[in-house]
């Protein structure tokens, strides 16, 4: 790390004289309002929109960047009407100006199609090569009822100078270009096929919360680069286990998003209905656009990774003024012990706030972590206030929880010892997979990052998935998504020995990452159910309906926020001593037939991931 942070520093050091670090920030304000600082050059129209950003004083690298939002109000009748998206507009006012930062906020009153009292503001701080954004919104009693959908910012880059993508370590290289994409062929929302036969999609860009990687994102050319960073994701509602967009291409400009609240693909709508009269105020961010330039792609990207982790390291930022930002705050430390005395190892910890389940909070703010070896937790930097404690994964499909959990500033909350009690429900006979909310852990689970996974499956498991327990393995033999198009027999089965006559009552639990039903002409559908029977050795057990998770599916995801628990109970005795075997098998479902009358042209078929299946005898 240090020989990558020194190779970093060298390139921004070759392009940065000390005069340009030491330079005053300065503000005009005009036609447009300027920002500068000697290293970073913005040009904001009165109403908020971004039209330049310059790096030394280069070319305006910015074709626009602009604060949006979905949102929705209630007709007469209290009913919600449709969503409409808008891009927002708001009144200029002058925050801080000194030599050291200017702040410019643009401030929105409630107004259709988006009843919030919102403010977008810029900073811009002496020294540093880059800006940050942070976005409000706030309702009360006397604004007219109405729902956030989605609240994000969008950055519009200059195509002539970018065509760099990175948004991880696996997912950077050359973009196809915006001429590639106008004269694609559309296969699904946001989703091309391309003249040289692969199709691109913004969906294969997301990030998953959970997965450390959604601090860094952004887009390189020969000019600069410019990365989007977060120090932070507090303010992410139904956090962690979130999937959001980042960076793509577009048929007009390359883009990086900002998608600072989210329903879709598992989240929820903020909702605020006619009779619902709370004061509610919210701050996103700070972001950090962070501009570098005087390298190749690996340098430029290996230099904005340093850059994330020292920004990282300075949270909450000291030089952040607002009333909604505290820049005191509280840890929160314990140990996580199953009852059976041993530690709950890379368990997830979330702290949410009380009154609703961490999945379905959105007005707050959530904080996380991962146990230790020992079951050792430490969540730093929250937020003063009152939270319920959660813990998730380390193979266990029910959750922890516990309410009352008091942070103070400057203080330690230390819970100490905390029992997990595990839900076992008899001997456990077998497991398929770890309940942990992913199915990352089998067949193209790690290499989920494509539209149109569906169209693998009839290569890679001809004769669907017959997986048999103590010989087959995981990674190779057991797809990370059961779909309801099957290539010879609608049927994954799971075959086992036992070695005697099970007499009691049998439970097969499933930890449900994600689900998605269908229409009539064996299409996904999100609104609706999935339906999975469940057969013991040719007899019908059970029919599990689970409530669809969204698009999560066909969107490059492997896991929704939405997560659910089935058991299904049977008669031991339906067991034999010997082989047996259980199917799993769609409600509806139909074998596998390529080409636009089976969606190829579309979002694909209903799905079900397993996270984990336990098989247990009482």
């Amino acid at each position: 790390m240090k020989r990558l942070m020194l190779c970093a520093q060298v390139i921004f050091a070759t392009i940065t004289g000390a005069n340009e670090m030491n330079e005053p920030v300065t503000l005009q304000m005009g036609e447009k309002i300027m920002l500068d600082n000697g290293l970073v050059q913005l040009g904001i129209r009165e109403d908020g929109n971004l039209q330049e950003l310059s790096l030394h004083g280069g070319p305006n690298l910015a074709s626009s960047g602009y604060w949006n939002s979905n949102g929705n109000g209630y007709d007469e009748q209290g009913a919600p009407i449709r969503q409409k998206f808008a891009v927002l507009a708001g009144q200029a006012k002058i925050v801080r100006q000194s030599d050291e930062l200017v702040e410019v906020a643009f401030v929105r009153e409630p107004a259709a199609p988006f009843f919030f009292r919102t403010a977008l503001h810029y900073v811009l701080r002496r020294g540093e090569s880059g800006f940050y954004i942070y976005m409000t919104a706030a309702h009360d009693a006397q604004m007219p009822a109405g729902s956030i959908t989605q609240y994000a910012y969008n950055l519009r880059l200059a195509p002539q100078y970018f065509d760099y993508i990175a948004v991880d370590e696996e997912r950077r290289h050359i973009s196809h270009s915006i001429e590639d994409e106008a004269a694609a062929d559309q296969v699904m929302d946001a989703t091309f096929g391309l003249a040289d036969g692969r199709v691109v999609s913004k969906y294969d860009y997301s990030h998953a919360i959970e997965d450390d990687d959604f601090n860094l994102y952004g887009w390189a050319g020969p000019q600069a680069g410019v990365w989007w960073i977060q120090a932070s994701g507090e303010y992410y509602g139904s956090a962690p286990f979130r999937v959001l967009l980042t960076s793509h291409q577009t048929a007009k400009t390359p883009i990086i998003i900002w998608q600072a609240h989210c329903a879709h693909r598992g989240g929820y709508e903020i909702e605020f209905p006619p009779e619902d009269e709370t004061d509610w105020k919210k701050i996103y961010g700070p972001a950090f656009i962070y501009l570098n330039a005087g390298g190749d792609y690996d340098a430029l990207w290996n230099d904005a990774k340093v850059q994330a982790a020292t920004t990282e390291e300075k949270w909450p930022f000291a030089w952040m003024q607002h009333e909604l930002f505290p820049s005191e705050r509280g840890e929160v430390t314990g140990q996580l012990i199953f009852d059976d005395g041993t530690p709950a190892v890379d368990a997830w910890v979330v702290l949410a706030p009380e009154g609703e389940h961490w999945s379905q909070e959105n007005r707050g703010y959530h904080f996380w972590t991962r146990t230790d070896a020992e079951g050792r937790f430490n969540v730093q930097n929250v937020r003063p206030g009152r939270y319920a404690l959660f813990a998730l994964g380390a193979d266990q499909f029910y959750e922890f929880e516990r309410d009352g959990v008091v942070v103070a500033v400057g203080g330690e909350t230390a819970l100490g010892r905390l029992s997990w009690q595990e839900v076992a429900r008899g001997r456990r006979i077998w497991q398929i997979g770890t309940a942990d909310r992913s199915t990352g852990e089998y067949a193209n689970g790690d290499d989920f990052h494509h539209w149109g996974l569906w169209r693998r499956y009839l290569g890679d498991f001809p004769q669907d998935v017959n997986f048999v327990i103590g010989k087959s393995r995981e990674r190779e033999d057991w797809n990370f998504a059961h779909w309801n198009w099957y290539s010879r027999n609608n049927a994954w089965n799971i075959v086992f020995d036992l070695d005697e006559e099970s007499k009691g009552e049998a439970t097969l639990t499933f930890g449900i990452a994600v689900a998605r039903g269908h229409n009539a002409r064996g299409f996904g559908a999100n609104d609706r159910a999935a339906e999975l029977q469940v057969w013991v050795n040719d007899k019908q057990v059970g029919l599990v309906s689970i409530a669809s998770t969204g698009g999560d599916s066909y969107r490059s995801a492997r896991q929704s926020t939405r997560y659910s628990v089935r058991e299904v109970n049977f008669d031991a005795e339906l067991l034999s001593r010997g082989e047996n075997a259980i199917s799993l098998r769609h409600a509806t479902a139909h074998p596998y037939v390529e080409g636009e009358e089976k969606g190829e042209r579309g979002s694909g078929p209903g799905c079900i991931m397993y996270d984990a299946i336990r098989l247990e005898i009482e």
